[in-house]
């Protein structure tokens, strides 16, 4: 900045040197120039000389100011930026840049916008920690009955027999069924969940699965009642059927014994799947966060129930992959409400 100001105030003193050279007295000279005697040199003279110093020293002294005072903004925030990034770097997802009162809009935006970003890899961070213990847990109790029953077979501690093999193949579908809601979810969540997309009709799907279900439900309790409508959509028949499959599931885990009403429906803007039980229903607050995975209530949904707790994140994944979404919300007088709505054809 300094070598700015000097080079404009140097061609601005020699433009006015050539201005007045040759131009001005030599064609806008007022008559009242005429009668002056003609200078020997238009060169500036000494005291001249220290007038252009004086102005440039001043000048350069406004231009040190201000490139120090633009520069501590302008670095200060980019410095803290800097070594936030580095701490990240290190694996301190807890780092963050600190604001300065004095940075400029877009330095602060900077800051805001890598503080969230951070953000965001520290909550990333400790969802995958989650997810690690979750997975673990679920996997643990299947695996060690697996492993323990094969070991007394081996150890000719237990006799094979049909009901004892059946238990372990028990063990093997949770498993199964573990694992393939694990790549479901990885596979929606990377934006990869294929769908076989076709033009299926709602309520045949539901009449389908209710059908295959329904022996299953009635030993847990569960009562059906239908209220059907054409819905055609464009969707995946079969990820539409596992997505009732898995609410219907969810309602024998939990809800059982009681009522479960399915009905299909068009509103002005969706599809609508609802699946509404008359059971327990969700503490207050929590209807947002049955579709994360893993989660369950103290109440309602404890592990002894059987679950993974990835059934409901499912249902929001299949949902979410048909430009759709799940919702959940309280029935009345009690119970809860799933909704799933899908775009229109």
């Amino acid at each position: 900045m300094a070598g700015v100001t000097g080079l404009a105030l140097f061609i601005m003193c020699a433009g006015f040197f050539l201005f007045y050279e040759f131009v001005y007295f030599r064609f806008w000279a007022p008559e009242g120039l005429e009668g002056l005697p003609e200078p020997d040199s238009y060169w500036p003279t000494p005291p001249e000389w220290i007038a252009y110093l004086v102005l440039w020293t001043m000048g350069l002294g406004g231009a040190i100011v201000a490139a120090t005072r633009f520069a501590r903004r302008l670095i200060q925030p980019l410095e803290a930026v800097a070594t936030a990034a580095r701490r990240v770097a290190a694996g301190d997802l807890s780092a963050r840049a600190a604001p300065t009162k004095a940075s400029f809009a877009e330095t602060r935006q900077l800051i805001e916008d890598f503080n969230h970003m951070a953000g965001q890899l520290n909550r990333a961070e400790t969802e995958m920690r989650a997810w690690h213990a979750a997975i673990a847990h679920e996997l643990r109790t299947p695996l060690t009955i697996l492993r323990g029953q094969i070991q007394g077979y081996v150890d000719g501690v237990f006799t094979p027999d049909t009901p004892s093999l059946q238990g372990l193949l028990i063990q093997v579908e949770g498993l199964s069924r573990i694992v393939d809601d694990l790549k479901v979810l990885t596979l929606a969540q990377n934006g990869r969940l294929e769908l076989r997309l076709e033009t299926i009709d709602l309520a045949q799907e539901v009449a389908s699965v209710v059908a295959v279900t329904t022996p299953m439900l009635q030993l847990a309790g569960v009562s059906i009642h239908m209220d059907l409508g054409s819905v055609v959509i464009r969707g995946d028949g079969a990820r539409i059927r596992q997505v009732l499959t898995a609410l219907l599931d969810n309602v024998r885990r939990y809800a059982a014994p009681c009522e479960v009403r399915i009905e299909t429906r068009v509103t002005r803007d969706h599809a609508i799947l609802r699946v509404c039980d008359h059971g327990p229903g969700l503490p207050e607050g929590t209807e947002t966060r049955v579709f994360d995975a893993f989660w369950r209530s103290d109440a309602s949904r404890s592990r002894e129930s059987g679950g993974s707790g990835l059934g409901l994140a499912v249902v929001q994944a299949i949902a979410q992959a048909h430009g759709g979404v799940a919702v959940a919300m309280a029935s009345e007088p009690q119970g809860v409400t799933f909704e799933i709505r899908l775009p229109k054809l």
